[in-house]
């Protein structure tokens, strides 16, 4: 928990660095770091899919007639949602992330931006890897 709180703390005082409104700074880390979140699982997934083709990569949700639309809320509720809930809880509940942020405070920490590079490299590397060789 120590290395989440402390990409949470970066996170917490780039954005407020950023001078955004008093109120809606919170939205930009919550929603960065779910979709971050999201896109670890989805490389966990994808290399648990590797494995067992069984294995779902979405929740099956068939709500509208349209595909397009059911895949969108899939991948929603599978990559994104969870992460926002648990994020919400950990960190903006009863104001924890006051505590976090003065707790882990270090100036100039990269911490943020290295979790968003991996995060993403951990998603397309293996995709560009199938593009280019397994095409």
């Amino acid at each position: 928990m120590n290395l989440y709180y402390k990409i949470w703390a970066d996170a917490i005082n780039k954005a407020k660095k950023n001078k955004a409104e008093r109120n809606s700074w919170k939205l930009l880390p919550l929603v960065f770091i779910s979709i971050l979140m999201g896109l670890n699982l989805m490389a966990l997934f994808l290399l648990l899919h590797a494995f067992n083709r069984s294995l779902l990569l979405l929740f099956p949700v068939h709500i509208f007639n349209t595909t397009g639309y059911n895949t969108g809320i899939s991948i929603i509720i599978t990559y994104f949602l969870p992460f926002v809930i648990l994020n919400y809880l950990l960190i903006f509940s009863n104001n924890q992330y006051l505590a976090i942020a003065q707790k882990y405070r270090r100036a100039n920490s990269k911490t943020y931006r290295n979790y968003a590079l991996i995060s993403i490299g951990l998603v397309a590397i293996p995709v560009l890897l199938k593009v280019v060789f397994f095409s």
